[in-house]
């Protein structure tokens, strides 16, 4: 349910959710279609509605938001320009038992990723901590920066599939993750008391 209006379509796409519903009881504007969104308290907003009592009109609303989301994740991956592949298991290097996370080079599960962003450039990124990273640790959160555009997000630890194997990785990922190594070398230390760290 949305509001009063009973949720006949729902789609994800492009990073939004688009829903299409109907109130039977409405009889001035039974049909509906908005985004739906979660606010900072963790509850639902719909942003954009529109009702009628036309169901075409609605439907053609509904389905030019579904092309625009569409155009968005074709210009997203225009934009990347990398090659359309999947990072599995065989992409992954044995993690040591009490082996830490942070700091690593991580591969996300597919399944975690909406199908439109299953691709290798949006699954790997480096662990920045979390409890989730610690071997036995009560929480489960893993904070991520994506390899490839430096975003940074919240995962779950049951998101992450491994730690990336350097000598499986495709030849843009090794680029990058050798272009990061070499800006992080070339960035100034950090000083404390006048000594360099």
């Amino acid at each position: 349910m949305a509001g009063d209006y009973e949720i006949l379509q729902f789609i994800r796409l492009g990073g939004k959710q688009l829903l299409l519903g109907y109130n039977d009881k409405d009889g001035v504007a039974p049909y509906m279609t908005c985004y739906r969104q979660v606010n900072f308290l963790g509850d639902y907003v719909y942003p954009e509605a529109v009702a009628s009592a036309d169901y075409m009109e609605i439907m053609q609303t509904f389905l030019e938001r579904l092309q625009q989301q569409k155009e968005a994740v074709e210009q997203f991956r225009a934009q990347r320009n990398v090659p359309f592949e999947l990072l599995g298991i065989e992409h992954c290097r044995q993690r040591g038992k009490d082996e830490d996370l942070a700091g690593k080079l991580i591969i996300l599960r597919p399944t975690s990723l909406s199908p439109e962003y299953r691709t290798a450039d949006c699954q790997l990124g480096f662990a920045l901590g979390g409890f989730g990273c610690t071997p036995g640790a009560g929480g489960r959160a893993v904070y991520f920066e994506e390899l490839y555009s430096g975003e940074k997000c919240r995962w779950s630890i049951g998101d992450v599939l491994g730690i990336a194997d350097l000598d499986t990785l495709p030849d843009w990922a090794a680029e990058k993750l050798a272009q990061r190594q070499n800006e992080e070398r070339e960035r100034p230390k950090k000083k404390e008391r006048g000594e360099a760290r």
